[in-house]
């Protein structure tokens, strides 16, 4: 009988048990969903305090100065890098700055953009670098879509989101990476085949590269800097090439219609309806250039 009660007792105290873990991974995995809910809403949603919005208005202010303004407005570019950089230390990291700026980042998360934070893979010395980056989604999707030879072996395809792509090349091998980041920064097709093919040479043969060595530049100016920019690899003594004034024209009535709108983006209370009306007129004369249906 004292058996059986125990039996009774013990039986009822594992029910009472199983009963409490359902409930707490229960209470765990919807705390965790309204945590990823809240997490998704904080990075992406609109920004809603003085400090986003003027971190905001700081980070596209120093991309239209720089070479992204060639992403933003025609996607000439297709990725632009390089108007925020920063490191984590991987012994003590501290993401707060990363968090910050990706959350700054969330108006550029639409139909037209993508833009986020890449953190390297490779760390070096300790740190592991990070920068802000740029996609325009269309003139993205047109070259993985024109450069298939290159992407589809590695899975990549004009829908994959630009985070995978980005992700994806960080970790490929040296000269797949360089011709990849190539692809990505808008280089002509030439420019990337020397970069790739005289580094590759140089290292394999112990010999010097860079400028005045085994290269020099050639440079699209910016509204902030004649070169040093948006620039590519060229052999000494390079002669213009069709590709390369193709580009040049091209970034010139880019550079030409943004200084126009200037003032206006840098006072307006909501700049990036006056970017993405430039972006969208820039792309449509294109369309009508190439004798495409406007959309």
């Amino acid at each position: 009988m004292a058996m059986r009660s125990l039996h009774h007792r013990t039986s009822r105290l594992v029910t009472i048990l199983a009963a409490a873990v359902a409930v707490a991974c229960t209470l765990l995995f919807a705390g965790g969903c309204a945590t990823n809910t809240r997490t998704t809403a904080d990075r992406d949603g609109p920004l809603s305090t003085v400090a986003e919005h003027d971190q905001f208005r700081e980070l596209l202010l120093r991309a239209l100065d720089r070479e992204a303004l060639y992403t933003l407005v025609g996607g000439l570019k297709p990725m632009s890098t390089g108007f925020w950089k920063g490191t984590i230390d991987v012994a003590a990291p501290d993401t707060a700055e990363i968090v910050r700026i990706r959350r700054a980042l969330a108006p550029l998360r639409n139909q037209t953009y993508y833009a986020d934070v890449q953190t390297f893979a490779t760390a070096h010395d300790g740190q592991r670098h990070a920068e802000a980056y740029v996609v325009h989604r269309e003139a993205l999707a047109a070259m993985l879509s024109r450069e298939a030879a290159f992407w589809s072996p590695l899975g990549i395809t004009p829908c994959t989101h630009p985070a995978e792509v980005v992700a994806i090349v960080d970790r490929l091998p040296r000269a797949d990476r360089w011709r990849a980041y190539g692809l990505l920064f808008g280089y002509p097709n030439y420019a990337i085949d020397f970069f790739v093919e005289a580094t590759e040479r140089a290292r394999s043969a112990g010999g010097e590269v860079g400028p005045g060595k085994d290269r020099e530049f050639f440079h699209i100016p910016t509204a902030s800097a004649a070169e040093g920019q948006f620039t590519w690899a060229v052999p000494i003594g390079h002669v213009e090439r069709d590709e390369d004034r193709a580009i040049r024209d091209r970034a010139a009535a880019i550079l030409a219609a943004y200084r126009n709108m200037a003032p206006r983006v840098t006072t307006a209370a909501r700049p990036m309806v006056h970017v993405e009306a430039l972006n969208r007129q820039l792309i449509a004369t294109l369309r009508v250039e190439a004798g495409q249906p406007s959309q």
